[in-house]
């Protein structure tokens, strides 16, 4: 910390407390786990200020309309097994717009050696729960399917602590696992390096299933056996009109004096009993509590001053910049039947694009009569200097690739380039360890909350969980502490 920024700090102390606004709950951060937190707190009767840095509210959830298409920058789906994004839709009167995938079609498949191999039916992410399909699979060498199958055979490892998607799999299925779908798939996911990311922060159902039996694949037939593993509802839904919907209805519910966009953060810091939040242009706000749902790399700026120790934490976790790539072809001009959800793409098969979504098969009304929309992915670990190309480049290149695999012929009549810079969080071997210790800092500072994608939970249905955790955990520390003092 500047010896400037000290002196602003020094400087905010001696201001008279009438200067600064006063709110019971300042929460800093407008992306879904902010306003999740903002959407607990108003029906607790509990006053907020939301500050979202950026002009608009959602974060990674943006959804655009163009000509008839419906484009979505980041994600575009919730899974429905964990029930919080659901729920909310239903208490914002979405329900009746909520739509699932495809249940008809449904294959994900992986691009290898330039052809397109579907997951073989029953394939649970990595762990194959039904033979005979795994068996008559091409994506796998006869030695690679045999080295998977004696998973059902090797003893659970210790639990002497953390390791990354790719010393798990490798332990439990072997290297070919790892090459084919753990680096595509499992780490694809979150746009990062399976040597690096944490099996336990990740993916924590696969290290319970091995704790619990010795083995995925007899976790697998045991949470549900492989009489049961055949047709089965669509695991995602999505909104007619996008996920932006879900944003949209969240902020006309939440009373629009309490929420401030084009609003940065610089610090906050204690005084007196309450928390000082500096805001730009020297306005402060006095907080009786904060929720920070800020991205960890602001976060940790922010709350230096107030955690060091936390602060430090924060500022270590990574993130992989991404960028999506809309498509948009009259349905003549894609000669590939586009018979599934869309394909993963290994490190190995030197493509730039990581994997690529048929959306308009995965979800209906994504694109108009006659036309077909494509969402291809670039950029993340395997991949960091893609941003730094145009969109006349990146786009090009991810053409020039599709185009033999899905048989393209006329120029698309939609393209969109959608930048995340520093956007994915990478939950790395240790994540967990590290968040323990940021907890138990956090935990010494009355009125501190902490919440939002990097820390506990990745995918919207668990932000919405873990801002509405914080929300409400801020809203029983104001009840604890009685009303504020005069």
């Amino acid at each position: 910390m500047t010896n400037v920024q000290g002196a602003e700090r020094s400087g905010s102390d001696r201001l008279d407390a009438r200067v600064a606004e006063r709110v019971d709950v300042a929460i800093v951060g407008g992306g879904i786990s902010g306003l999740s937190a903002a959407y607990a707190l108003m029906k607790r009767g509990i006053g907020f200020t939301l500050l979202e840095a950026q002009p608009r509210f959602g974060g990674v959830i943006r959804t655009e309309h163009q000509s008839d298409f419906v484009l979505e920058a980041g994600p575009d789906t919730l899974l429905a097994q964990k029930p919080e994004a659901v729920a909310l839709c239903r208490e914002l009167g979405l329900g009746e717009r909520l739509v699932p995938t495809n249940p008809d079609v449904r294959s994900v498949f992986v691009s290898r050696g330039g052809r397109l191999h579907a997951l073989p039916e029953g394939m649970m992410l990595a762990v194959p729960t039904r033979i005979w399909p795994f068996l008559r699979s091409g994506l796998f060498s006869w030695p690679g399917k045999l080295r998977m199958g004696l998973e059902l055979v090797i003893p659970a490892g210790s639990d002497d602590g953390d390791e990354s998607i790719a010393s798990f799999l490798r332990r439990r299925f072997g290297q070919e696992c790892v090459d084919r779908l753990g680096e595509p798939l499992l780490a694809g996911i979150h746009a990062g390096d399976p040597e690096q990311l944490s099996i336990e922060a990740t993916f924590p159902r696969f290290v319970e299933l091995e704790r619990r039996y010795g083995s995925l694949i007899r976790g697998m037939w045991a949470s549900a056996p492989p009489s049961k593993l055949g047709p089965r509802p669509s695991a995602f839904v999505s909104l007619k009109d996008g996920l932006g919907e879900l944003v949209t209805a969240l902020v006309a519910r939440l009373p629009a004096a309490s929420l401030r966009q084009a609003t940065p953060v610089q610090w906050v810091h204690r005084s007196g009993e309450a928390l000082r939040v500096a805001l730009g242009g020297g306005a402060t706000l006095s907080a009786r509590a904060v929720v920070m749902a800020a991205p960890a790399p602001k976060a940790a700026s922010i709350l230096e001053p107030l955690a060091p120790e936390s602060a430090a934490f924060l500022s270590d976790i990574t993130f992989a910049s991404t960028a999506t790539i809309q498509l948009g072809y009259r349905r003549a001009d894609v000669t590939h039947p586009l018979d599934g959800y869309g394909f993963v793409v290994p490190g190995g098969e030197g493509s730039r694009a990581s994997a690529l979504s048929f959306v308009s098969t995965k979800l209906p009304g994504r694109a108009p009569e006659g036309h077909v929309l494509l969402r291809a992915f670039v950029g993340g670990v395997r991949d960091p200097k893609a941003l730094e190309l145009d969109d006349a480049t990146l786009l090009a290149a991810v053409i020039q690739e599709l185009t033999p695999t899905l048989g393209l012929r006329g120029e698309p009549v939609l393209t969109r380039v959608f930048r995340w810079p520093s956007a994915t969080p990478q939950m790395e071997v240790g994540h967990l360890r590290r968040l323990a210790a940021i907890e138990r800092e956090v935990a010494t500072i009355p009125g501190l909350f902490l919440s939002g994608a990097g820390l506990r939970v990745t995918g919207v249905p668990d932000c919405i969980a873990d801002g509405t955790r914080a929300g409400e955990a801020a809203a029983e520390y104001l009840w604890r502490a009685g009303p504020r003092s005069a």
